[in-house]
């Protein structure tokens, strides 16, 4: 189907811009006439490598502005972007057409006894678990709190509690989404089915959540958490405890035991360590922790301890590790069987830290990611229950190319594809998978996790036998391809 391009907005009149100013009560904003400092900060975004200056910014206070914006794109046939916590790996959320930016509707309402949240699209995960936690209950959202709730609930979201509560996306029970029509519909089990099937792991493909209906569950306790590292010579020791810790620890703690290996850059050295989690009591938990405590990690065990869940996943901690001026990043993932082939790990760390070592001062606080929490939970849920097509139980191994200089970004990128082509063509060779993604199979190597990806993803990696429902539900809900940054899906033709 051949379409008219979509316009970046540059062509319209002061008089069409000024009409959209009077049917919103929220914020039109236009480069060249707002003022640089507050035109900046708006497109500013985590990743500096995907910012984009936008030629229109509409700040929505409800969702009547959300609907009159969208029809406007329609009217124009814009090219339209979504930012929520502007908090992603590839981009989607910036645009140089339109952006619908929802940070003005951040408000949480908690229904304590029916142990629900509703959030509005513009929240970030904090406020959902905040409010969810002043009140004893707790909401599963993902690893960090910085996180923007349309984008980690929409493309799945895996935390430190989805071993016992699965993703995300499978604790949403309603939704409100905003059509390329601008009407604004609920999608749930009984109302608009199809569509929250899409919601639920299709990202944006589909339209705009307003509002989202969380689940809660009981929290009245304080969970243990923290980081251990280790000197660069336990480096074999800690990739060869690996499928032990998963199968002796992780997995039989009932889905309570989280544990995240890395491999992070100290001045230029790959040092390995481990970010752990456990739902309940520190006896508990060292017990499942003791192999990481016999290996003698370099942080004293004060650097673990109890807090409320809202601490594990507060971003202030993290932040901490990257310095502002290291915000150019790439990210990428697949995944590998367990029990892991430790000849295939080994040479994964070596390749990345090749590769980190090309510009150690410049890749400085770059880190590889081995999640080995327990994904069972997710695994139980049927692959064609949600659009979310990643339900296996193997360890996800994701890297973070983290740079600060813009001269660098031709060549890290193209290294980081590289690294993760070899990382998965041994893989497949391990597995006796040599070239089956080929054919579209969606296993190990071929599967990823889509939320730290560089966004450029062969669709049957992300959605795999989900892809042609995909299509037809996108023929139904957004035909013109008006949401098309977030591996946007082609509607199935009726031709």
């Amino acid at each position: 189907m051949t379409r008219t391009a979509r316009s970046d907005g540059s062509n319209l009149s002061t008089q069409q811009l000024d009409a959209l100013r009077t049917k919103v009560n929220g914020k039109v904003v236009v480069k060249g006439e707002t003022p640089n400092e507050e035109y900046r900060p708006l497109i500013e975004r985590w990743n500096r490598l995907h910012v984009k200056e936008s030629n229109i910014i509409v700040l929505p206070e409800s969702e009547d502005d959300i609907s009159t914006t969208i029809k406007f794109v329609a009217e124009h046939n814009l090219d339209v972007t979504i930012s929520c916590g502007r908090h992603t790996y590839s981009g989607p959320s910036s645009g140089f057409g339109l952006v619908i930016d929802m940070r003005n509707m951040r408000k949480v309402t908690v229904d304590a006894e029916k142990k629900t949240a509703k959030a509005q699209g513009g929240c970030i995960a904090g406020d959902v678990e905040k409010a969810a936690e002043s009140v004893g209950l707790r909401a599963v959202m993902g690893a960090v709190n910085a996180t923007g709730v349309g984008g980690i609930t929409t493309g799945g979201g895996v935390s430190n509690l989805s071993g016992q509560y699965g993703l995300v996306a499978d604790n949403v029970v309603e939704a409100r989404v905003a059509l390329a029509d601008g009407r604004i519909v609920v999608a749930s089990e009984t109302e608009n089915p199809d569509l929250f099937w899409g919601i639920r792991g299709g990202g944006s493909n589909f339209g705009l959540v307003t509002e989202f209906t969380y689940k809660l569950h009981e929290c009245d306790h304080e969970v243990y958490g923290g980081f251990l590292m280790f000197s660069p010579d336990k480096t074999a020791k800690v990739i060869s405890m690996l499928s032990t810790l998963h199968s002796d620890s992780i997995m039989k703690s009932n889905g309570k035991f989280a544990a995240t290996a890395f491999f992070g850059s100290m001045g230029g050295v790959l040092m390995p360590g481990f970010m752990v989690y456990y739902d309940g009591p520190e006896d508990e938990a060292k017990k499942w922790a003791k192999p990481l405590f016999d290996l003698e990690p370099l942080t004293p065990p004060s650097h673990c301890g109890m807090s409320p869940h809202t601490a594990t996943t507060d971003w202030a901690q993290f932040e901490k590790l990257f310095p502002p001026q290291f915000n150019r990043i790439l990210g990428t993932s697949t995944q590998m069987d367990y029990p892991i082939d430790e000849a295939v790990m080994t040479k994964a760390v070596n390749l990345y830290n090749e590769v980190i070592s090309r510009h150690p001062e410049n890749l400085a606080v770059s880190k590889l990611i081995i999640d080995l929490r327990d994904y069972s939970k997710i695994a139980s849920v049927p692959l064609d229950a949600t659009a979310y097509a990643n339900r296996r139980e193997g360890m996800l191994i994701a890297a973070d190319f983290i740079w600060d200089d813009p001269a660098l970004d031709e060549e890290v990128t193209a290294a980081a594809k590289d690294w993760m082509g070899k990382v998965r063509a041994m893989i497949k060779e391990s597995n006796s998978q040599k070239g089956i993604a080929d054919v579209g199979a969606h296993v190990a190597a071929t599967t990823l996790y889509a939320l730290i990806t560089d966004g450029e993803e062969k669709l049957q990696a992300v959605f795999g036998p989900n892809l042609l429902k995909m299509k037809q539900v996108k023929a139904k809900y957004d035909p013109n391809m008006m949401w098309n940054k977030w591996y946007p899906v082609e509607p199935e033709s009726t031709s």
